[in-house]
């Protein structure tokens, strides 16, 4: 099993996020969080990759992304409410290259347009600055 980006006291008390109903959610938002995290970075950070980075810029920005992501379910009412597909009120969202309005999507990962509204519009803003969203081809000279 992976290890979270954040812990319960990082959310508390570094990130200062919305107060969460119960210690209980607040793992299981963290857990979740750092899932979403993982699916929109294309694993990868996965499997020690996260813990092998030094200290800095990226790791922080991946710990704000995922503690935006669980303030997002605490605003929203709770995972569940958000993964079941419920109308999130958004229209549309741009990051980078990725836009999404609703009924399309135009992102080339192929993810569908239920998937947009599952997603904080911080946590991905904050992962842009990683270059953790970048789906092209990287070539060395």
């Amino acid at each position: 099993m992976m290890m979270p980006y954040i812990t319960p006291d990082y959310y508390k008390n570094v990130y200062k996020g919305a107060q969460a109903p119960s210690d209980a959610d607040l793992e299981r938002y963290i857990e979740r969080a750092s899932d979403v995290i993982d699916e929109v970075t294309e694993y990868k950070l996965y499997g020690g990759k996260f813990e092998a980075l030094p200290d800095g810029f990226v790791k922080d920005l991946v710990r704000k992304a995922t503690a935006a992501q669980v303030e997002f379910y605490v605003i929203k009412g709770g995972d569940a409410a958000v993964n079941t597909g419920e109308d999130s009120g958004m229209n549309s969202v741009n990051v980078g290259s990725f836009s999404y309005s609703k009924g399309a999507s135009s992102n080339s990962s192929g993810s569908s347009s239920r998937d947009a509204g599952r997603i904080s519009p911080a946590a991905l803003s904050i992962l842009t600055e990683t270059g953790l969203l970048y789906r092209g081809v990287f070539v060395r000279g």
